[in-house]
């Protein structure tokens, strides 16, 4: 923008003293209009400065306009891991088992649809505590529950897409970051799954802090931990509870629905976006 500045002003200058000096010749020249070019000249010292002003004020008008529209141009991208960088289906991993609808069921009620499920999240109480309570659910399939939560990390599927699109993210110079509601058992299980980590520059899963989204505290922890200025980042994530915690938290959003089309989205945000 101050080389923008500088330019008009270097521009308005020179077709100035062009003019100056093209009068100044004309009048040794003792030509007729040089009287016309010299009112001229007095005319353009007024009129170009005032036009450079007014083009200034038009510039900053719609670029404040297309903060509101867009907000400000992201340097960071936040991204939510399940259903957005991998595949988790707790269905297909149920499924595996061979068990009839009805105990299929009862089986996710007591564990993937529970509100036990978000404590493993949490990372507050240990598998063997988190076994208990489930098994709590439904004493009568103890056996089925202890069997299902020793390898909960199956049922997550990595994307082919997710390493590729935060590798052409940081080519870019954008920094990415993971936000993520994520326990301590499927982490451990699924480093395969999660080979794009590397390539991010921070990470904060909820069993590290004892939080959950769409809790506002964990999305001030990542902020404050990696020193992100929310307005300048974008987080994406399927839920849209999570998205609306999000933007409780200061940061610009996008829902995440397909690969394809929400990186199309992200893409014009970035874009699209007001520059500094």
């Amino acid at each position: 923008m101050k080389n923008k500045k500088r330019l008009l002003a270097l521009l308005g200058a020179v077709f100035l003293l062009g003019m100056y000096v093209a009068t100044l010749v004309f009048a040794m020249m003792d030509r007729p209009f040089a009287y016309t070019m010299f009112k001229i000249c007095l005319y353009c010292t007024i009129a170009i400065p005032v036009l450079i002003y007014v083009m200034m004020l038009v510039y900053r008008q719609l670029k404040e306009k297309n903060k509101e529209l867009y907000g400000e141009k992201p340097d960071s991208v936040i991204f939510d891991v399940g259903n957005v960088l991998v595949d988790y289906d707790w269905k297909q991993y149920l499924d595996s088992f061979g068990y009839d609808e009805e105990k299929k069921k009862i089986l996710a009620d007591a564990m993937f649809l529970s509100p036990v499920w978000e404590e493993a999240d949490k990372g507050i109480l240990t598998p063997d505590e988190l076994t208990e309570k489930f098994v709590k659910n439904a004493p009568e399939y103890e056996q089925e529950l202890r069997l299902l939560y020793q390898n909960p990390g199956k049922t997550i599927t990595a994307f082919d897409y997710a390493k590729d699109w935060i590798k052409s993210l940081k080519k870019r110079g954008l920094k990415v970051y993971i936000l993520s509601n994520y326990s301590q058992r499927d982490y451990e299980q699924t480093q395969d799954q999660l080979d794009f980590l590397p390539f991010v520059d921070g990470a904060l899963f909820s069993f590290q802090c004892h939080m959950i989204k769409p809790d506002r505290e964990i999305y001030d922890e990542l902020i404050k931990k990696y020193h992100i200025n929310p307005t300048h980042a974008v987080f994406i994530d399927d839920r849209q509870e999570n998205v609306d915690g999000a933007e409780k938290a200061g940061l610009q959003t996008l829902r995440f629905t397909t690969y394809k089309d929400t990186s199309e989205a992200l893409e014009r945000l970035l874009t699209m976006s007001a520059s500094e």
